[in-house]
Protein backbone atom coordinates (compact mmCIF):
# COMPACT_ATOMS: atom_id res chain seq x y z
CA UNK A 1 0.00 0.00 0.00
CA UNK A 2 1.34 3.71 -0.75
CA UNK A 3 2.37 4.95 2.15
CA UNK A 4 0.47 8.30 3.01
CA UNK A 5 0.19 11.78 5.63
CA UNK A 6 -1.74 11.83 8.13
CA UNK A 7 -5.19 14.10 7.14
CA UNK A 8 -4.09 16.61 9.98
CA UNK A 9 -0.69 17.12 8.74
CA UNK A 10 -2.28 17.42 4.91
CA UNK A 11 -4.40 20.55 6.45
CA UNK A 12 -1.28 22.26 8.11
CA UNK A 13 0.70 22.47 5.12
CA UNK A 14 0.31 25.69 3.57
CA UNK A 15 0.64 24.90 -0.14
CA UNK A 16 -1.41 25.23 -3.63
CA UNK A 17 -2.85 21.74 -3.57
CA UNK A 18 -3.79 21.88 -0.18
CA UNK A 19 -5.71 25.44 0.26
CA UNK A 20 -7.56 23.91 -3.93
CA UNK A 21 -8.01 20.97 -2.03
CA UNK A 22 -10.23 22.36 0.88
CA UNK A 23 -11.37 25.22 -1.23
CA UNK A 24 -15.34 24.97 -1.14
CA UNK A 25 -16.76 23.24 -4.27
CA UNK A 26 -19.60 20.38 -4.83
CA UNK A 27 -19.70 17.90 -2.34
CA UNK A 28 -18.07 14.78 -3.69
CA UNK A 29 -20.23 11.56 -3.95
CA UNK A 30 -18.56 8.38 -2.19
CA UNK A 31 -20.99 6.24 -3.71
CA UNK A 32 -19.36 2.90 -4.72
CA UNK A 33 -18.20 -0.42 -3.83
CA UNK A 34 -14.51 -0.91 -2.65
CA UNK A 35 -12.20 -3.24 -0.89
CA UNK A 36 -9.99 -2.63 1.97
CA UNK A 37 -6.25 -2.40 1.09
CA UNK A 38 -4.44 -4.94 3.53
CA UNK A 39 -2.34 -4.39 5.42
CA UNK A 40 -3.27 -0.78 6.38
CA UNK A 41 -0.82 1.45 9.09
CA UNK A 42 -1.66 1.08 12.59
CA UNK A 43 0.30 2.34 15.80
CA UNK A 44 3.89 0.75 16.48
CA UNK A 45 2.99 0.90 19.90
CA UNK A 46 -0.36 1.03 21.92
CA UNK A 47 0.24 3.80 24.81
CA UNK A 48 -1.91 1.64 27.22
CA UNK A 49 -2.69 3.24 30.50
CA UNK A 50 -2.50 0.87 33.71
CA UNK A 51 -6.46 0.05 33.36
CA UNK A 52 -6.25 -0.42 29.70
CA UNK A 53 -2.80 -2.68 30.14
CA UNK A 54 -5.07 -4.82 32.83
CA UNK A 55 -7.60 -5.58 30.33
CA UNK A 56 -5.26 -6.74 27.63
CA UNK A 57 -3.73 -9.46 29.69
CA UNK A 58 -6.78 -10.31 31.13
CA UNK A 59 -8.44 -10.65 27.72
CA UNK A 60 -9.24 -14.16 26.00
CA UNK A 61 -11.16 -14.44 22.98
CA UNK A 62 -12.64 -17.93 23.85
CA UNK A 63 -13.68 -16.92 27.22
CA UNK A 64 -18.05 -16.25 27.62
CA UNK A 65 -20.91 -16.97 26.31
CA UNK A 66 -20.88 -16.78 23.63
CA UNK A 67 -17.00 -16.57 22.94
CA UNK A 68 -15.81 -13.86 20.74
CA UNK A 69 -15.17 -16.23 17.74
CA UNK A 70 -19.17 -17.42 17.89
CA UNK A 71 -20.84 -14.89 15.31
CA UNK A 72 -21.50 -12.12 17.50
CA UNK A 73 -22.63 -8.98 15.65
CA UNK A 74 -19.70 -7.16 14.37
CA UNK A 75 -18.56 -4.10 16.58
CA UNK A 76 -16.60 -0.38 15.72
CA UNK A 77 -14.07 -0.04 14.46
CA UNK A 78 -12.96 -3.59 14.19
CA UNK A 79 -15.45 -4.22 11.60
CA UNK A 80 -13.26 -1.71 9.31
CA UNK A 81 -9.92 -2.94 10.20
CA UNK A 82 -10.54 -6.48 9.65
CA UNK A 83 -8.00 -7.79 6.83
CA UNK A 84 -9.55 -8.09 3.24
CA UNK A 85 -13.05 -6.75 2.89
CA UNK A 86 -15.90 -5.10 0.70
CA UNK A 87 -17.53 -2.24 1.67
CA UNK A 88 -20.60 -0.34 -0.28
CA UNK A 89 -21.12 2.95 0.62
CA UNK A 90 -24.45 4.70 -0.60
CA UNK A 91 -24.98 8.50 0.37
CA UNK A 92 -29.17 9.64 1.15
CA UNK A 93 -31.17 12.06 2.03
CA UNK A 94 -29.78 13.15 5.39
CA UNK A 95 -27.28 9.94 5.80
CA UNK A 96 -24.75 7.56 4.31
CA UNK A 97 -25.01 4.19 4.50
CA UNK A 98 -21.73 1.81 4.97
CA UNK A 99 -23.04 -1.97 4.54
CA UNK A 100 -19.65 -3.64 5.03
CA UNK A 101 -19.85 -7.58 3.77
CA UNK A 102 -18.30 -9.01 6.92
CA UNK A 103 -21.20 -9.77 9.65
CA UNK A 104 -23.64 -8.26 7.13
CA UNK A 105 -22.86 -4.99 8.82
CA UNK A 106 -24.73 -2.17 7.78
CA UNK A 107 -23.62 1.66 9.64
CA UNK A 108 -26.07 4.40 9.59
CA UNK A 109 -23.95 8.13 9.20
CA UNK A 110 -26.11 10.98 10.25
CA UNK A 111 -25.08 13.81 8.08
CA UNK A 112 -28.28 16.33 9.00
CA UNK A 113 -26.72 17.78 12.10
CA UNK A 114 -28.46 15.77 14.27
CA UNK A 115 -27.17 14.93 18.19
CA UNK A 116 -27.66 11.60 19.94
CA UNK A 117 -30.47 11.98 22.31
CA UNK A 118 -30.30 12.25 25.61
CA UNK A 119 -31.57 7.92 26.15
CA UNK A 120 -29.26 7.18 23.15
CA UNK A 121 -28.49 3.46 24.53
CA UNK A 122 -24.74 2.31 23.76
CA UNK A 123 -24.92 -0.40 20.69
CA UNK A 124 -21.77 -2.65 18.90
CA UNK A 125 -21.80 0.09 15.92
CA UNK A 126 -22.23 3.81 18.32
CA UNK A 127 -24.24 6.52 17.22
CA UNK A 128 -22.13 8.42 14.13
CA UNK A 129 -22.88 12.03 12.72
CA UNK A 130 -21.26 12.74 9.62
CA UNK A 131 -20.04 16.49 7.97
CA UNK A 132 -18.92 17.27 4.91
CA UNK A 133 -15.56 20.39 4.85
CA UNK A 134 -14.46 20.52 1.15
CA UNK A 135 -14.07 17.11 0.00
CA UNK A 136 -13.35 14.94 3.17
CA UNK A 137 -15.67 13.64 5.31
CA UNK A 138 -15.56 13.41 9.05
CA UNK A 139 -17.17 10.77 10.73
CA UNK A 140 -17.28 11.16 14.53
CA UNK A 141 -18.88 7.69 16.53
CA UNK A 142 -20.13 7.54 20.05
CA UNK A 143 -22.27 5.30 22.26
CA UNK A 144 -20.24 2.35 21.83
CA UNK A 145 -20.75 -1.06 23.99
CA UNK A 146 -17.10 -1.11 24.03
CA UNK A 147 -15.04 -4.37 23.24
CA UNK A 148 -11.49 -4.81 21.86
CA UNK A 149 -9.94 -3.76 18.36
CA UNK A 150 -9.06 -7.52 17.67
CA UNK A 151 -10.53 -10.39 18.70
CA UNK A 152 -7.43 -12.07 19.11
CA UNK A 153 -5.16 -9.96 20.21
CA UNK A 154 -7.62 -7.84 22.40
CA UNK A 155 -6.44 -4.02 22.62
CA UNK A 156 -9.40 -2.71 24.95
CA UNK A 157 -11.88 -0.20 23.62
CA UNK A 158 -14.40 1.38 26.29
CA UNK A 159 -17.99 3.19 26.29
CA UNK A 160 -16.42 6.55 26.16
CA UNK A 161 -14.55 6.14 23.24
CA UNK A 162 -14.15 8.48 20.20
CA UNK A 163 -13.59 7.60 17.52
CA UNK A 164 -13.03 9.85 13.70
CA UNK A 165 -12.92 8.70 10.65
CA UNK A 166 -11.76 10.93 7.48
CA UNK A 167 -12.42 10.10 4.25
CA UNK A 168 -11.20 11.78 1.48
CA UNK A 169 -10.04 11.02 -2.28
CA UNK A 170 -7.09 12.60 -4.13
CA UNK A 171 -7.32 14.71 -6.98
CA UNK A 172 -8.11 12.11 -10.10
CA UNK A 173 -8.05 8.97 -8.15
CA UNK A 174 -10.82 6.79 -7.18
CA UNK A 175 -9.39 5.48 -4.30
CA UNK A 176 -10.82 6.49 -1.19
CA UNK A 177 -8.22 7.37 1.72
CA UNK A 178 -9.61 6.46 5.23
CA UNK A 179 -7.73 7.62 8.68
CA UNK A 180 -9.24 6.36 11.68
CA UNK A 181 -8.30 7.76 15.39
CA UNK A 182 -9.61 6.69 18.31
CA UNK A 183 -9.39 8.58 21.87
CA UNK A 184 -10.05 6.20 24.37
CA UNK A 185 -8.48 8.04 27.83
CA UNK A 186 -9.69 4.83 29.86
CA UNK A 187 -7.74 2.62 28.59
CA UNK A 188 -4.91 4.33 26.48
CA UNK A 189 -2.27 7.72 27.34
CA UNK A 190 -2.76 9.11 23.91
CA UNK A 191 -5.24 8.54 20.58
CA UNK A 192 -4.33 5.62 18.21
CA UNK A 193 -3.93 6.53 14.29
CA UNK A 194 -4.12 4.32 11.68
CA UNK A 195 -4.83 4.77 8.00
CA UNK A 196 -6.29 2.81 4.95
CA UNK A 197 -7.05 2.58 1.19
CA UNK A 198 -10.16 1.45 0.16
CA UNK A 199 -10.00 0.68 -3.58
CA UNK A 200 -12.69 1.42 -5.86
CA UNK A 201 -13.75 -2.05 -7.06
CA UNK A 202 -17.37 -1.44 -9.10
CA UNK A 203 -16.86 -5.36 -9.92
CA UNK A 204 -17.47 -6.41 -6.60
CA UNK A 205 -20.46 -7.26 -4.63
CA UNK A 206 -21.20 -7.27 -1.01
CA UNK A 207 -22.43 -10.89 -0.57
CA UNK A 208 -24.34 -12.05 2.06
CA UNK A 209 -22.29 -13.24 5.06
CA UNK A 210 -22.96 -16.44 6.19
CA UNK A 211 -21.30 -17.23 10.18
CA UNK A 212 -21.01 -20.96 11.12
CA UNK A 213 -20.91 -21.59 15.41
CA UNK A 214 -18.85 -23.99 15.98
CA UNK A 215 -20.06 -23.73 20.01
CA UNK A 216 -16.89 -25.02 21.11
CA UNK A 217 -13.92 -23.44 23.24
CA UNK A 218 -10.41 -24.28 23.55
CA UNK A 219 -10.79 -27.58 26.04
CA UNK A 220 -13.42 -29.26 23.82
CA UNK A 221 -12.82 -32.15 22.32
CA UNK A 222 -14.52 -31.81 17.90
CA UNK A 223 -17.12 -34.32 17.03
CA UNK A 224 -16.04 -34.76 13.49
CA UNK A 225 -19.33 -36.76 12.61
CA UNK A 226 -21.63 -34.05 14.48
CA UNK A 227 -19.59 -31.32 12.76
CA UNK A 228 -20.18 -33.03 9.41
CA UNK A 229 -23.83 -33.08 10.22
CA UNK A 230 -23.86 -29.27 10.74
CA UNK A 231 -22.06 -28.30 7.87
CA UNK A 232 -24.13 -29.96 4.92
CA UNK A 233 -26.70 -27.39 5.07
CA UNK A 234 -23.69 -24.94 3.58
Amino acid sequence: MRAFLPLWLMVGLVSTATVRAQAPGPQPDFSGTYVGADPYVQPDVYPFSAEGQRAQRAHDPFSGDPSQYDCLPEDMPQVILWGVTIMQIAQEDGSIVMSVERGDTVRSIHIDGVSPPADQPHTELGFSVGRWAGGVLTVETTHLAGGVLFAEEGFPVSRETLITERYWREAGESTLRMELVIDDRVNYTEPLMFQREWLWAPEETVHPYRCFSMELNESEAVDIEDLKRRLEPL
